[in-house]
């Protein structure tokens, strides 16, 4: 075997050593009893300590019955065997920790979709909102059941779906977004924040606003700075339009100038800028960019697992022996 490995099995022998605790420690005390019991029997039991006072060790030992004197499996050390390893598994031995069965993503995700009439351009066919749509729709299926909600911004933001796990019912209200719905036309990215920061008062865990959008401004950068940077959640941007480095940007792709501010909106807010692609990369993009918002359960909060279980099987032959014609009798 070679020496790394061999470092590596020692390494976490010692890790494992380290962690060596016991789970109900004050059951260890049961030992002291136990042991007085067990030594006021034995002393009970001996007959023949009886006649000492009265004749030599030596007679004693002839007249004792040999069998007796030779056997070194008795109930009586039997016992004292199965109340040690009952003490220790009730004591609950453990060395490593397991995650709790229970434990429930409480991350959300928040997208907030630019339904502006810039999002009607098609230099993505057929139109940049028709593809973001789609792209929602992609994801939305790869994360299942997870909580969701959804905001719809142009001139003004407004909260089209509150935090959910049902992914139907979002893509319901997701067909049919478009500009004619908003009352005010134009486009403000600065607006999705209000909104964003209602629903992100109401999450237990690092979150994740997510923007569909091809332009942003300073007001949004500045915005997104103040909301975010002193928080665990993140902004990631998803710039939706023709990429000007993929070599297919047309006149209507989103504009070098544009791209740097959703980069600086994306870096103020924690997150990072996915561009559009036409297969599914930036989908995946998108999910690692979510993975990171997950954190691990603070270890003083997991369970350890219960090794004590294991010693159970130690006393199947040990309680089987008292079902031996007998046996009871050789105390």
């Amino acid at each position: 075997m070679p020496d790394f490995t061999l470092n590596l099995i020692d390494a976490l022998a010692l890790h494992q050593l380290a962690n060596f605790h016991f789970l109900r420690p004050w059951w260890l005390l049961a030992i002291i009893p136990m042991y007085l019991f067990m030594r006021y029997v034995v002393t009970s039991e001996d007959s023949l300590s009886q006649w000492q006072p009265h004749m030599s060790e030596k007679m004693i030992y002839h007249m004792a019955i040999k069998e007796q004197q030779k056997r070194r499996v008795t109930p009586t050390k039997l016992f004292m065997w199965f109340a040690a390893i009952s003490t220790l598994v009730m004591a609950g031995p453990t060395w490593q920790q397991q995650p709790t069965p229970f434990f429930t993503d409480e991350s959300v995700l928040i997208i907030g979709l630019d339904v502006s009439d810039t999002m009607n351009t098609s230099d993505v066919q057929p139109s940049r909102l028709l593809r973001a749509k789609q792209k929602i729709n992609e994801l939305l299926e790869k994360r299942g059941d997870a909580k969701t909600a959804l905001i719809a911004f142009a001139g003004s933001a407004h909260i089209a779906m509150p935090i959910t796990q049902d992914k139907e019912m979002i893509r319901h209200f997701l067909d049919v977004l478009d500009s004619s719905l908003m009352p005010a036309s134009g486009k403000l990215p600065q607006s999705v924040l209000p909104p964003a920061e209602d629903l992100l008062g109401q999450v237990k865990a690092p979150s994740t606003l997510l923007l569909l959008t091809d332009q942003t401004n300073q007001l949004a950068i500045t915005g997104a700075n103040n909301l975010l940077s002193e928080t665990p959640h993140q902004l990631v941007v998803w710039a939706i339009g023709e990429n000007p480095d993929s070599g297919l940007a047309s006149s209507t792709g989103i504009s070098t100038n544009d791209l740097s501010l959703l980069e600086e909106l994306a870096s103020a807010g924690n997150g990072s800028m996915v561009p559009f692609t036409h297969n599914s990369d930036d989908v995946d993009d998108i999910i690692r960019s979510l993975n990171n918002t997950l954190q691990n359960v603070d270890d003083n909060s997991l369970p350890w697992f219960d090794a004590g279980y294991w010693l159970l099987f130690l006393l199947i032959p040990i309680q089987a022996l008292w079902f031996r014609k007998g046996w009871t009798l050789q105390w």
